[in-house]
């Protein structure tokens, strides 16, 4: 399983990195979705449930950036940098809090 994320996730990080280059981007986003469509065929029943998880979370990353990437005057693309790494992070979202901003530069 671990195998298939960190391909998938190989496929993310290349469309992110030419998230400029619309034609290049989609590429890697289509590959990035065919290495899911693989993995679903040997997706055992043990791990169906998380499969669904990861699988709801990579399509929403994936239409919102395929919506960025043909978007004429796309928005900046923070928030497909942030829902990669939430993907990425198994969907725990860790915060730091420094009690001073001061502090944190000193």
């Amino acid at each position: 399983m671990k195998e298939w994320q960190e391909m998938i996730f190989e496929r993310l990080d290349a469309a992110y990195q030419a998230r400029f280059e619309k034609d290049q981007a989609l590429i890697f986003l289509n590959d990035a979705y065919q290495d899911a469509l693989f993995w679903k065929l040997e997706v055992s029943k043990e791990e169906s449930q998380e499969f669904t998880a990861f699988m709801q979370e990579f399509m929403a990353v994936r239409d919102l950036f395929i919506s960025l990437l043909v978007d004429r005057y796309p928005s900046n693309y923070r928030e497909v940098e942030a829902k990669l790494e939430h993907l990425r992070n198994g969907n725990q979202v860790e915060v730091a809090f420094t009690s001073n901003l001061a502090e944190s530069f000193a």
